[in-house]
């Protein structure tokens, strides 16, 4: 299959950049989708099979290191094959889960199939952020990320509806039945309409056999400063969206259907700042970028542990400064994204893996040692929201000492976007 790169692409190629970045969205949203549109049948499901909550837990928390090991361990090997084999390989694996899991007759089976599900979307979805790159390069990459990323984010505002709607009206089981559609869709787009940005080649990635590729990451300096800092802005929105329900519900008395309506607020500031990010991301460079979603997240972070300190009891002390924390990332993570891959552009497969998974890792740990610490309080989740804040802001004077990568605007190169 011909490689689409911009020194052989031909003349429809803002066409071709186009359908790259809605089969990236598609891709990217069947992680969140098969997650969130599962979450209001929890409760089903543990009825069902007579079991305690914290086991139907499982199908989320499991899920969530599936995605990060799909990152991990399958991303590479699309610098070896090639980004559409694997993007396939993956989307094939998330219906395959999706499908067992709708039939699986007992509680360890769905589990096992939710697993294969998320592993499948973990995978698909790190290759096709090196696709991006493959496709946009360092200098453009960061809009075609917030572009797909704008389109992602409307998946959490209406997969739990979805969900909720399907479970009431038919069964438990319903919202595996909506993944395998979701599912089927984004395949049949991704082959259907995209083609290979990167071509197969034995000796640019590592073999099944070897982790040669993640120990020169792992010895790369720049690469590792990029990643840490998007980690730490990645794991900032993480902790907030996880530990916000216990903050707003069970601390400052908020209603679930009041909380609902509220999440709004973070989910449009997020919204926006990926929009903008979309737009001016090329225009005012990669550096300038991540400076501003660093200001801003302290700014947001500062202002909730202020809020929390002084025991703040209206709910918008808690979602006023998520709104600034939740905007911030959104200008920040794609411009830290494009600057991590672009420093190992040779073994792209492997950089977006590992990206990926350090950032659910960081996300998952903060998670877990709020909800630790968590006593009636919300200052442990404004302690970790600061802490994370404080280490990427470290990074980035790292970063900026090293050399930036600033984005170049090409003469007669329209940004991407759909």
């Amino acid at each position: 299959m011909r490689c689409l790169t911009p020194a052989n692409a031909p003349p429809d190629r803002r066409d071709l950049g186009r359908r790259l970045i809605v089969a990236s969205a598609a891709i990217g949203a069947l992680g969140p989708f098969g997650m969130h549109v599962l979450l209001p049948a929890l409760p089903s499901i543990t009825a069902a099979f007579s079991v305690r909550a914290s086991a139907s837990q499982l199908l989320v928390s499991l899920a969530l290191v599936a995605i990060a090991l799909g990152n991990l361990v399958v991303a590479p090997l699309s610098d070896r094959y090639g980004r559409r084999p694997v993007i396939m390989a993956g989307l094939w694996l998330f219906l395959a889960g999706s499908a067992a899991a709708a039939f699986a007759p007992t509680l360890p089976m769905v589990v096992a199939a939710r697993i294969m599900q998320a592993f499948g979307a973990g995978a698909a979805m790190a290759v096709a952020r090196a696709a991006i790159m493959d496709f946009f390069g360092p200098e453009r990459a960061a809009s075609a990320l917030a572009t797909t990323a704008t389109a992602v984010l409307v998946v959490p505002m209406v997969a739990p509806t979805l969900g909720g709607l399907a479970v009431e009206t038919w069964h438990w089981r319903a919202p595996f039945a909506l993944a395998v559609i979701v599912g089927l869709a984004a395949l049949w787009f991704t082959w259907a309409r995209t083609a290979e940005t990167h071509p197969a080649t034995r000796s640019a990635g590592p073999s099944p056999r070897t982790l040669s590729s993640y120990r020169r990451l792992l010895g790369n300096p720049g690469y590792l400063a990029y990643v840490g800092f998007g980690g730490c802005m990645m794991g900032t929105v993480t902790v907030f969206i996880t530990s916000a329900p216990y903050v707003g519900i069970e601390v400052l008395g908020v209603s679930p259907s009041a909380y609902g309506l509220l999440f709004i607020l973070p989910a449009a500031a997020s919204f926006a700042g990926f929009f903008f990010t979309s737009r001016m991301a090329t225009r005012l460079g990669g550096m300038r970028m991540m400076r501003m979603g660093a200001g801003l997240s302290l700014a947001g972070a500062a202002a909730l542990l202020a809020a929390m300190l002084a025991g703040a009891t209206h709910p918008l002390a808690l979602f006023v400064p998520g709104m600034m924390i939740c905007a911030a990332n959104a200008l920040s993570a794609p411009n830290s994204t494009t600057g991590a891959i672009a420093s190992a552009r040779d073994v792209a497969g492997a950089a977006s893996g590992l990206l990926g998974f350090f950032q659910l890792l960081v996300g998952a740990a903060a998670t877990q040692v709020v909800a630790t610490l968590a006593a009636g309080s919300g200052l442990p989740l404004a302690a970790a929201v600061m802490t994370l804040n404080l280490l990427a802001l470290a990074l980035l004077v790292h970063i900026g000492r090293r050399g930036t990568l600033e984005a170049v605007v090409r003469p007669g190169e329209p940004e991407p976007g759909l």
